[in-house]
This record gives structure tokens, sequence and C-alpha cells, in this order.
């Protein structure tokens, strides 16, 4: 990477993303108000994929944490929902995140890597993106 490209990147340990139909949107306000590291999805277009690649591309990420509504086998945006059967859709959107991140993704959520669909999600995503991906609580 030239010495110029490596002047305008910020180095994050952990950057945070957080939709705004989250559970617990006001919690989260009050928690990482403020923060550079903390991104806040907008629910407009580009979707929040893409927002994502679009705020994170001159960033360097060892963890993507991500707050939004989930349920099993589905990560549900305001504008876009990332399940089984919209991966093959948003895979090129989604393969971005390989660049953006260098450890892992962490899905804060009880339940969407769980059961059937979950544990399916959880691999494809893993498969296109390359990337690990965890849920935590």
């Amino acid at each position: 990477m030239s010495p110029a490209i490596l002047a305008f990147s910020q180095t994050y340990s952990d950057f945070i993303v957080i939709d705004r139909i989250a559970d617990n949107y006001a919690q989260l306000k009050t928690e990482f108000s403020g923060q550079a590291n903390v991104y806040w999805t907008n629910g407009n277009s580009p979707n929040a994929i893409e927002q994502i690649a679009n705020t994170a591309s001159t960033l360097q990420i060892e963890n993507l944490h991500i707050y939004a509504p989930t349920k099993q086998g589905a990560i549900v945006f305001n504008s876009i929902a990332i399940t089984t059967h919209t991966l093959d859709e948003l895979a090129e959107q989604l393969s971005v995140w390989n660049n953006l991140v260098t450890h892992q993704v962490v899905i804060h959520s009880e339940v969407v890597f769980t059961g059937d669909q979950g544990i399916l999600l959880k691999q494809r995503l893993e498969e296109i993106t390359g990337l690990v991906f965890t849920m935590q609580n």
C-alpha cells in the first residue's frame, strides 16, 4: 500500500455498526455516542451492506460488530435482510467485506446462527466473505 493511502486510513480493532431499528437502539445510542469507531446506518439507499462497505473503505478493521434485529437465519437491517434466500443476490456486495475486515464479523444476537437456517447462513456468509462470523449477546 502506498504511503499516501496509509496516511488517510485509520485502524480500529473494533468497528461497530448499529442499525436504526436495532432492538436496544436508545441504549446503544447512549453507550456509543460520539465514538469515532461507530457507524449508524441511515435506513435509506444505499442498503446497509453497501453503507458498511462505503464507510469502512478507508479503514483497517480487525473485528466488525453489527447490532441489528435478528432471528434464526436472518440479519434484518432497516434497508435489507440477509437470509439464506437473499445471499445469492447479495454475494457480490458481501464479498467486499473481506477487504475491510482482518479477523471476524460479530453479530450481536442470541439466535441468528442457531437452528438449521442459522447454521446454513453462517456457513454461506463465511464462504462468500472468507471471514469468520460469530454471534455474541
